[in-house]
């Protein structure tokens, strides 16, 4: 990783959206500034569904702890706090608890799923043909949802 353009190909302009956003050298503030862009945007929720559950399933709550404080300090955030119970809270609500991150303003949601999300390229970064699996499994889930009902 570590680099700028794009990562590999995918089947959606979204998905080289964010696959450029991750390449380059802050990936969580290169993804907020996709904001404007409705289908990038679902897209990254969707990637975000998708790395979580990847890394927390059947994992120790704790473990969720951990990592959000360790992605505050990477991100010179407080690593304690209302931030991080709401990160704690974004990441739990895919993982079966929805109900923790309800009082979480969209916008605060937003900035958490771009931390959370640029993360995956945090040196030593996940490995490319990885991440762009990833974006592909994401594609496919809005693909599937979004096909009318047979």
């Amino acid at each position: 990783m570590g680099q700028t353009g794009t990562l590999g190909n995918t089947a959606t302009a979204p998905g080289r959206l964010l696959l450029d956003a991750l390449g380059e050298e802050s990936p969580a503030r290169s993804l907020s500034r996709l904001a404007d862009s409705p289908r990038a945007v679902r897209l990254l929720r969707e990637l975000f569904t998708v790395a979580v559950r990847r890394s927390f399933v059947g994992r120790d709550p704790r473990d969720v702890t951990a990592y959000v404080r360790d992605l505050l300090e990477y991100q010179s955030q407080p690593a304690a706090g209302e931030l991080a119970r709401e990160a704690e809270a974004v990441i739990r609500s895919v993982l079966g608890e929805p109900e923790l991150a309800y009082g979480i303003a969209d916008r605060r949601r937003f900035e958490l799923i771009c931390y959370v999300v640029g993360d995956l390229a945090r040196p030593p970064g996940v490995p490319t043909a990885e991440l762009v699996a990833l974006v592909h499994q994401a594609e496919w889930r809005i693909a599937r949802f979004s096909r009318p009902p047979q």
